[in-house]
């Protein structure tokens, strides 16, 4: 069994690939309850019901209107959930 002094090597670098993931594209949406209000991109994700869920983007004046529009498209067995306006 190797001691924690030779693992921590490993353990750094599951760490930085940890935050590598973390730094995606998601990292440059604005969620701030300000950010409702405003017209652009609005990041969705779209929980369905026999299918498989996904995330997609909607322009809109705000983000009520930007969900109103992806749901029209969704259908009925899905429901964009607001995750924030892209910057």
């Amino acid at each position: 069994m190797k001691s924690i002094r030779n693992q921590l090597p490993s353990l750094a670098v599951a760490a930085a690939l940890v935050a590598s993931l973390w730094a995606t594209p998601s990292m440059a949406l604005d969620s701030g309850f300000d950010a409702l209000s405003v017209a652009g991109k609005h990041r969705f994700y779209v929980w369905c019901t026999g299918r498989d869920d996904y995330v997609a983007s909607q322009n809109g004046s705000n983000a009520r209107a930007a969900q109103a529009a992806l749901a029209s498209r969704a259908g009925s067995n899905c429901w964009p959930v607001w995750q924030g306006r892209e910057n």
